[in-house]
């Protein structure tokens, strides 16, 4: 039981503590870039991509935010309708009609529901633009957005650039993305992201290839552009605004990590071929120890009961565990009755990362969706 306790609790130390830790002394010893160079190059041409799904509640937002965006290069927008049974693919149509003098929009019906990888693939292959920027219809840009995600790319060693999420108000998914957003920063400075946020990313167009439907590709194109021998970075200053709601964002983990974790299975044995260690060691610290949180932290829980009954430090480790407890069922009351700030904080990071474990078992038992939903708010 000893081994166990220290296992686990020394996995979920490195994960959380010691994994940013070695990063931030990597990253040390790696110069700045130097953007002044690329300021001199043409800015490339932009396909941004959206793959919408029942979106007629922002749709129409969304294109009026592209065409609002400042870009000192040619930008459009390609929205596909994935078998949209509400008024999506009409009302993009009629935005696109209102525009059509400038070309920049244009609208992809896919009459049958076939999941987002196919409706990815169709918008890469009608593109024209160097540059392919993914996003969501619910996510807004900053009026820079477009400019400052694409400039890195004018580095010819760089493949892609994420962006960042913001939610507005302090829950935990603000929290959580502050987290992330230190993680890929330091990350970034190595060249090697652990993946790309879906709200907002670039990547080089002859670096896309079209993907499997069951591959999440926030989570596949960064892994691509390292066996291409190319980088993956952020840029902290190129954002967009979501909403964030807990009440949806269970069953969203779940099938994000379900994907993703496919998505590290599937490709690892390449990495490996390829001798992408860098790729390796951020993916598997990043993603895959993180997904396993919740099984680590109960191995921890049960391995402390006993010893807790021959070792006073163990005696203080599981009133600290019962503490936690207590705290996230007070916070789960307080979020079944509507709030969702810091009183909910210890009930959402266990039920997070319980959706995530569901999320790799769901992947290890076949069950990975290729459909998903709007985020529900």
């Amino acid at each position: 039981m000893t081994s166990l306790f220290y296992i686990s609790a020394f996995l979920l130390l490195y994960a959380y503590v010691l994994y940013p830790a070695l990063l931030f002394a990597l990253s040390g010893s790696q110069a700045r870039r130097d953007d002044s160079e690329g300021d001199r190059v043409a800015a490339p041409s932009l396909s941004v991509i959206v793959a919408a799904y029942n979106e007629e509640r922002c749709i129409a937002q969304k294109i009026e935010n592209f065409l609002s965006c400042r870009y000192s290069g040619d930008a459009e927008l390609i929205v596909v309708s994935d078998g949209s049974t509400d008024r999506t693919a009409e009302i993009a149509e009629s935005k696109a009609a209102e525009s059509a003098s400038s070309g920049r929009v244009r609208v992809i019906r896919q009459r049958e529901r076939r999941g987002k990888g196919v409706a990815v693939n169709a918008a890469a292959e009608a593109s024209h633009g160097e540059v392919l920027v993914f996003t969501d219809a619910n996510a807004m840009f900053a009026d820079d957005a477009l400019e400052k995600v694409a400039r890195p790319l004018r580095d010819k060693s760089i493949g892609l650039v994420t962006g960042v999420s913001r939610y507005p108000g302090e829950t935990i998914g603000s929290a959580y993305q502050r987290y992330e957003q230190m993680l890929k920063g330091l990350e970034s400075r190595l060249g090697a992201v652990a993946g790309a946020d879906g709200a907002l990313y670039a990547m080089r167009r002859e670096l896309f290839k079209p993907l499997d439907p069951a591959l999440i590709n926030d989570f596949v194109h960064p892994i691509l552009v390292s066996l291409a021998g190319a980088q993956s970075v952020m840029a902290g200053d190129a954002f967009v605004i979501e909403e964030f709601s807990a009440a949806g964002e269970f069953s969203r983990q779940v099938r994000m990590v379900s994907q993703a974790a496919l998505v590290y299975f599937r490709l690892l044995p390449e990495l490996v071929a390829k001798g992408r260690w860098l790729s390796i060691l951020v993916l598997t610290s990043h993603k895959l120890l993180r997904w396993l949180t919740a099984p680590l932290l109960a191995i921890a829980v049960i391995a402390t009961v006993p010893l807790a009954g021959r070792d006073r430090a163990f005696e203080i480790v599981l009133s600290l565990e019962i503490l936690f407890a207590l705290v996230a069922a007070i916070g789960r009351v307080a979020s079944r009755r509507g709030t969702e700030g810091k009183a909910t904080f210890a009930y959402q990071f266990i039920a997070l990362n319980c959706a995530q474990a569901i999320g790799l078992w769901r992947c290890f038992a076949g069950e990975v969706p290729v459909l998903w939903e709007p985020r529900k708010l």
